[in-house]
């Protein structure tokens, strides 16, 4: 099997497995805790433009590319970049990787877990786990995931959508710890100074 087939199926592969772990963890909290109520203040605190950008413009254009991708029309070989077969593998690894860490994550977060920036009313903090070293180990599993899908993929477009990607989500990161400081105040100051943001501290 060439390179160029085999970096599809396995590119293809890993979005189905992300997807199914994704909507398995949305699934289960919406069944153990109801429907969560939703925050009207969440895009605010987010920030509308990252908001807008990452649901009404990353998101489809990710969508379309990776189907076009995966069906690979002809004119899709322009965008290709000639990584070694090494490159597809290293994109696995960390593919694989980052989905594995991120069921963990899903696992010691359970219902205090949300798609978007907001807080449950009883909301505890979690230290248990990846949560023990690093803050915000759910954005550490999904940079991997999508380094892992940009390196397989060896395309153009969506490595540069998966760089804008982790911009999207690295751009909510302050956002979000001062919302747990203003929650959990000098409790939450006390863990910062104690973990890593993205990795542990060494």
């Amino acid at each position: 099997m060439d390179q160029e087939r085999l970096s599809r199926i396995v590119f293809f592969g890993l979005c189905i497995l992300l997807l199914l772990v994704r909507s398995f963890f949305a699934i289960k909290l919406r069944k153990e805790s109801g429907k969560k109520q939703k925050d009207r203040d969440a895009i605010a605190r987010e920030g509308k433009t990252n908001f807008v950008f990452r649901r009404l413009i990353l998101l489809p254009a990710l969508a379309i590319s990776i189907f076009l991708y995966s069906i690979h029309p002809p004119w899709m070989a322009v965008l290709s970049i000639p990584f070694p077969r090494l490159g597809m593998w290293i994109g696995v690894i960390l593919g694989l990787f980052g989905t594995a860490f991120l069921i963990w994550v899903h696992v010691c977060l359970g219902k205090e877990w949300s798609v978007n920036l907001q807080l449950n009313s009883d909301h505890r903090l979690i230290k248990s786990g990846p949560y023990s070293r690093i803050r915000h180990p759910m954005y550490t599993a999904l940079f991997s995931v999508y380094l892992g899908l940009g390196l397989i993929s060896s395309n153009y477009v969506i490595i540069i959508l998966m760089i804008m990607a982790v911009i999207s989500l690295a751009i909510r990161i302050p956002k979000e710890e001062k919302m747990l400081i203003e929650k959990f105040g000098d409790e939450y100051k006390t863990y910062m100074r104690n973990t890593g943001r993205l990795f542990p501290k060494l």
